[in-house]
């Protein structure tokens, strides 16, 4: 049973009218002045991911610890504002297959994903959030801004970027929602993903580009190449789940190859032993991805998933919890 987070108005958070440095500090639990040179550790290293369902790497841009324990601190603050159920990505308690679910009882399906969504999200729009949605001075939003920002845009691997990016253009996707109203559509969000679907069938086209029209008027377009419809009779793939034709959630082909192509990976006379490194990778991958087909169908693969949980892993090393160490 997934637990119920209470959410509180806007009104009802705490950074809302913060006016002044030394009431943030206490408020993201800093040592007086500490926010003076907090650009001292505005540092971020990058690496690269596998993209789903693509042959390609998804470029990543993560904080420094001490920063990414700031910016947790941040997110816990804002995470509980009150917020629209059509929002997926960044809600605890909500995950990729909450997305599939929404849609469950329609006919007919059109998903949406905007073009470099994050890359695209400009540095003026989350300082017009902490400014104007939080009431904050104009000098707390720029920390604000700076802490949760880079280079002039959100970064991908932080913890406040999926919340903050749907902040910063909250405008555009409350526009798009009141177009997906007037179809008759339901409508959810998973980060850049935009998914609207109906009973009934509706005129995906003009949807398709009034929603293009509202993207525009914010800087941002959608991947037309990946704009797709589907009709009653069609499976309809949305964000890592199948809704098929009767309306149940179905796993993904390819999530069921890639556990298929990574259990072949781990010979038979290897399972028992200590993995290598890459042996060890391979396991790590497989199980999240035998997680991830649990939660959709947990009748799926129980002998492989039997198998692969008796295999040891090593234990990883923990990062001890920094106390702001830029700070002394």
């Amino acid at each position: 049973m997934k637990k119920t987070i209470k959410k509180h108005d806007v009104n009802q958070c705490a950074l809302y009218k913060c006016q002044n440095k030394r009431r943030l500090e206490k408020l993201l639990n800093l040592q007086k002045y500490d926010l003076d040179k907090i650009s001292k550790i505005i540092d971020y290293h990058s690496f690269q991911i596998d993209k789903k369902d693509a042959n390609e790497k998804r470029d990543i841009t993560a904080p420094c610890l001490d920063l990414k324990l700031i910016q947790a601190r941040i997110l816990k603050l804002i995470e509980k504002i009150e917020r629209p159920t059509w929002l997926i990505s960044g809600e605890k308690g909500k995950c990729y297959i909450d997305n599939g679910r929404a849609h469950l009882l329609s006919d007919y399906v059109l998903t949406v994903d905007i073009k470099k969504f994050y890359d695209n999200c400009k540095r003026e729009y989350v300082f017009r959030f902490f400014k104007d949605y939080l009431n904050t001075s104009g000098d707390i939003a720029g920390v604000l801004t700076d802490i949760v920002t880079y280079k002039g845009g959100i970064p991908t691997g932080c913890p406040t970027s999926q919340l903050i990016a749907y902040y910063a253009y909250q405008k555009m996707f409350v526009d798009v929602n009141n177009v997906a109203h007037g179809y008759g559509c339901i409508f959810t969000l998973y980060v850049d993903d935009m998914t609207f679907s109906s009973v009934e069938s509706f005129d995906y086209k003009k949807l398709g580009n009034e929603i293009d029209i509202v993207l525009r008027k914010y800087d941002h377009r959608p991947k037309y190449r990946k704009i797709k419809y589907y009709s009653k009779k069609d499976s309809k793939p949305i964000t890592g789940t199948i809704v098929n034709a009767s309306h149940q959630l179905e796993v993904p082909n390819n999530l069921q190859k890639k556990v298929y192509d990574n259990f072949r990976k781990m010979k038979k006379d290897e399972l028992q032993t200590d993995c290598s490194a890459e042996k060890e990778k391979v396991l790590l991958s497989l199980k999240g991805q035998l997680q991830a087909v649990k939660n959709i169908d947990s009748s799926k693969f129980p002998e492989i998933d039997r198998v692969v949980n008796l295999i040891p892993i090593a234990p990883q090393s923990t990062i001890q919890n920094s106390k702001y160490r830029y700070m002394k």
